[in-house]
């Protein structure tokens, strides 16, 4: 297994993975395509891919470089809490790994690429939104192992996502809590 950029050639087989991994259509083919502008900036890509010896997709790390987002799935924010300009912030959208790699470190290692991607641009924070309700609270634990703090918490975050959540169906009734990493 290697961790390399995110291609735009990667984003069919992409789809296929996040509609396996957390519920058909939470991507759409051109949201991922936004996703893709959205990690790059000045021909340096910010999220990355976990692949096989033959170029199969086993996890995903979408990250945005600061001003290059300006919200994530949802629309709320509270830069407010951050203690770091929206400008100095970068963000993580999403992290997936495929059932067949989990417990092997890989999360950590795709967000760990990508913060020091984000550090040599001087970003001085990561703001992300994480899953409440995910299966053994796993993404706020990991989150929390990964040196992010809670600011605020949003109820039905996902609901406005037009997506069958792999919890409790359409329209998503999960909560997001908005969280920050200092670097």
């Amino acid at each position: 297994m290697q961790i390399r950029p995110l291609h735009l050639d990667d984003l069919a087989q992409i789809k296929t993975f996040t509609d396996a991994t957390i519920g058909e259509n939470y991507f759409t083919y051109e949201e991922l395509k936004e996703c893709y502008q959205k990690s790059l900036l000045n021909n340096v890509m910010y999220s990355f891919v976990l692949v096989d010896e033959h170029g199969k997709i086993y996890g995903l790390r979408l990250s945005y470089p600061p001003g290059a987002w300006s919200k994530g799935k949802g629309s709320k924010l509270h830069p407010e809490l951050w203690n770091v300009p929206q400008d100095k912030a970068g963000y993580f959208q999403s992290l997936f790994i495929s059932p067949e790699v989990q417990g092997g470190g890989w999360g950590p290692k795709l967000s760990e690429t990508a913060i020091v991607r984000l550090k040599e641009i001087g970003t001085q924070a990561i703001v992300t939104h994480a899953w409440q309700e995910s299966p053994n609270n796993s993404s706020i634990r990991y989150l929390t192992k990964f040196g992010f703090k809670p600011v605020a918490t949003h109820p039905n975050y996902w609901m406005d996502v037009d997506y069958v959540c792999t919890r409790d169906g359409k329209p998503c009734r999960c909560t997001a809590v908005e969280m920050v990493k200092y670097l």
